[in-house]
């Protein structure tokens, strides 16, 4: 088996599974010392076939929204492909569950899902928060309430605002985030986190930003991996925990 994201990673190695192949580490994510021997496969952004064919794999592990980075090759190869949906957190709980039944690992599953357990959060008044991830260039997207981020919010007792409710990444409307004047921002370094908070920095100098209530109050968060990501990880439980703080400085 090889994986080809660290989260899967992580959970695979909780759940004490042998594998053949592991994703290359980036700048902020690394893959566990459990696997660290092990052949590196790159990951979606620069995939190495040369070295995952070679692995001969019986099947490979794809997070369900890089599928299209895999399938072809991995079908012309005939070798499996197995998606696990990481899209938000009842996703994960789900794919935990999945694998441990697959591979017999109920009881290391039960108690991973016991470890990352998150309880939700009811508030009289849902503080309104921003949501936004920032790609190398300086461009940015508004991550919707059924992103892996927005759902933590909505759990936390927040709601979120100023996205579409049909598309989980939309280019952000200027009018529509000065209306809603969110109370709390969270900025999101999809990746090269110091170039991103400086464009993120360098936009919100400007109208309408600059005169936003989470703004004023300084109530804007930058976050990045390996605790934050658009998808969620293991990780959930502390990602969880920082945003209900933020969260309970508006409503107190």
């Amino acid at each position: 088996m090889v994986t080809t994201t660290v989260a899967i990673t992580d959970i695979f190695a909780k759940l004490n599974l042998k594998l053949a192949g592991v994703p290359s580490d980036s700048s902020s994510q690394k893959v566990v010392n459990k696997y660290r021997k092990l052949p590196r496969v790159g990951n979606h952004v620069s995939i190495n076939w040369e070295k995952l064919i070679a692995i001969k794999p019986d099947v490979v592990y794809v997070d369900s929204e890089l599928t299209d980075e895999y399938e072809s090759k991995l079908k012309e190869q005939k070798i499996t492909m197995k998606s696990l949906n990481f899209q938000n957190y009842a996703n994960l709980i789900k794919s935990i569950n999945y694998l441990g039944k697959k591979y017999d690992r109920q009881k290391q599953a039960e108690k991973l899902i016991s470890d990352i357990k998150i309880k939700s959060i009811k508030r009289t008044k849902k503080p309104k928060v921003l949501i936004l991830m920032g790609m190398p260039g300086g461009s940015f997207l508004v991550m919707n309430s059924k992103t892996y981020l927005g759902d933590l919010v909505k759990r936390a007792g927040g709601k979120v605002v100023a996205a579409s409710k049909s598309s989980l990444y939309t280019t952000p409307s200027t009018e529509e985030i000065e209306k809603t004047d969110p109370d709390i921002v969270i900025r999101l370094a999809h990746a090269m986190p110091k170039q991103v908070k400086a464009a993120f920095q360098t936009t919100f100098q400007q109208s309408p930003y600059n005169s936003l209530t989470a703004v004023k109050k300084h109530h804007v968060y930058d976050v990045q991996a390996p605790v934050y990501s658009p998808t969620a990880n293991l990780k959930v439980k502390q990602a969880y925990r920082q945003i209900k703080r933020w969260l309970d400085q508006v409503d107190n």
